[in-house]
């Protein structure tokens, strides 16, 4: 007998969500009671790779003559990237923001 499993099919939106066996259940379900992040911190890991090939492309075209808008908008983006990436690497303690 051949069973099918939707959720291993690529591209099925129907499919249910993926099976998670007992061991992982209980490995999640301890690691939330520890406090612990279940997930990766891919967030702060793609920021930093968008951020960095984002600089690279500014630098290819700021040889260039003409800058128009989106190359501005693009280097802002990248600053506010890199600033964010720099506020979760080394946060300031409360004393020493300014208000």
């Amino acid at each position: 007998m051949i069973f099918r499993r939707p959720e291993l099919e690529k591209d099925n939106p129907i499919a249910p969500e993926p099976y998670v066996g007992p061991r992982r259940r209980l490995a999640m379900a301890r690691a939330a009671a520890a406090g612990k992040s279940t997930e990766p911190d891919d967030v702060r890991e793609a920021l930093q790779v968008l951020a960095e090939a984002a600089a690279q492309v500014v630098k290819r075209l700021s040889n260039r003559r003409n800058t128009d808008e989106d190359l501005e908008t693009l280097r802002r983006a990248v600053a506010q990237a890199e600033h964010t990436l720099a506020v979760q690497e080394c946060p300031l303690p409360p004393s020493r923001l300014k208000i």
